[in-house]
């Protein structure tokens, strides 16, 4: 993996942690939920759509810091399709914490708009994953 694919990725990861949840009666970055998860007993851990966005906050931030751990692990292995899950794994914690925007949800809107870097980024880096994947399989084939 050369340096700038390198940085790419740490840009995604970086973007992923900054990502603005809107709790309380103040904004902070998500990093601080994952940080903060073993300690938030008081919230309950659902995984159901139906929920406003206050309580998925815990279960986005919880799935988005198994994929930031499983970008970061495919990232030293270089294992490809690990990237590839991992960036599926962190749109639907994004998903997950923005899914009431149909519904006028402004703080989902808050949160969508300050995960653009995010989204930029990780789209950038699913095309040159998926595009490095497939030139593999055809050197392959090209040799058998």
């Amino acid at each position: 993996m050369n340096n700038q694919y390198r940085g790419l990725t740490i840009a995604v990861l970086i973007s992923s942690c900054f990502i603005l949840i809107g709790a309380g009666h103040g904004v902070g970055p998500i990093i601080l939920f994952e940080v903060m998860f073993p300690f938030a007993s008081e919230n309950k851990l659902s995984f159901s759509l139906s929920n406003n966005y206050d309580n998925s906050i815990l279960a986005s931030a919880l799935i988005l810091l198994i994929g930031q751990f499983l970008l970061f692990v495919a990232t030293h292995k270089e294992h490809i399709i690990t990237r590839l899950v991992a960036l599926l794994v962190m749109w639907i914690a994004l998903f997950f914490l923005t899914h009431n925007i149909f519904n006028g949800d402004s703080l989902s809107e808050f949160s969508l708009g300050s995960a653009t870097p995010f989204l930029i980024l990780s789209i950038t880096l699913f095309s040159f994953d998926v595009k490095q994947y497939l030139q593999r399989d055809k050197i392959d084939i090209e040799q058998e």
